[in-house]
């Protein structure tokens, strides 16, 4: 009987530490939540209209403190206001070498969120399941800070768009109007700076070789190109959505018989 009534005082005690424990890990991840500001920061900068995409269903421009980001991703786990939402961020994987971290938002294991951190420039993703939010590179620098501009896309408005106006996929065109055989090698980098294409060719005269079907990501991707492994340039592209005003922009190289300046680029609407 007595080990019963021992026993009995016990288990209450062993609940209430129990809670007590849990309690406090809680309020350690509240307060950490709450410390973290000024890392996402409004930019007196204007986005010029003809660069607003139509997914961007809100969008501003902002700068972002990397190192502060960095640090609160190493931490494990944030807080970001993304336009007028708190979102908070617990990372459950990480490589610190590529500057790469995966977690969950709001306390949801379907809410994906990603974060790409260089040495001064980041990229950030997170999907709260009826929207996304995404950081991205503008190009734009004010004084010396880097431009981003931070959009949410609203799935449901996105379906309806892309029932209306299907996305026109990015491809490009290589000819050769030259007399020789000349080698091109061609990387494409998405909206983020990811990237998704590599591929090098060897085209003969008279030859033209289409590429396949490569990104059906909205925005802007970028191309670097080297020409017989020498000379290497820049371009880039647009992914639009098919409307009668206009679609995906496509690049046209051309070799062609100018030692100075042996290849010609044009853009059209895909």
């Amino acid at each position: 009987m007595e080990w019963s009534k021992i026993a009995s005082k016990k288990i209450p005690l062993s609940l209430i530490a129990i809670v007590l424990v849990i309690l406090a890990i809680l309020g350690l991840l509240y307060i950490d939540f709450l410390v973290q500001d000024e890392i996402i920061n409004d930019a007196e900068y204007t986005i010029a209209e003809e660069d607003v995409q139509a997914h961007w269903d809100e969008y501003k421009a902002v700068t972002v403190n990397v190192d502060k980001l960095r640090q609160a991703l190493d931490s494990g786990n944030l807080s970001l206001r993304l336009l007028d939402e708190d979102v908070n961020i617990i990372i459950f994987e990480s490589d610190k070498a590529d500057g790469y971290y995966r977690g969950y938002a709001n306390g949801v294991a379907a809410n994906e969120a990603e974060f790409y951190c260089g040495e001064d420039t980041c990229h950030c993703y997170v999907d709260l399941g009826t929207h996304s939010y995404h950081i991205v590179l503008t190009g734009e620098l004010v004084g010396n800070e880097i431009i981003y501009v931070l959009y949410m896309t609203d799935y449901e408005k996105e379906k309806q768009r892309h029932e209306q106006y299907p996305i026109d996929p990015l491809t490009f065109e290589i000819s050769n109007e030259d007399s020789l055989e000349h080698n091109i090698s061609i990387e494409i980098f998405d909206p983020s700076n990811s990237l998704i294409f590599s591929e090098n060719y060897s085209i003969s005269p008279g030859e033209i070789i289409a590429s396949p079907d490569i990104s059906e990501v909205l925005g802007t991707h970028r191309y670097v190109v080297t020409l017989d492994g020498d000379y290497s340039f820049e371009r880039s592209a647009t992914v639009a959505r098919a409307a009668e005003l206009g679609s995906s922009e496509k690049l046209y190289f051309n070799f062609i018989n100018n030692s100075e300046s042996p290849m010609e680029v044009a853009v059209a609407m895909a």
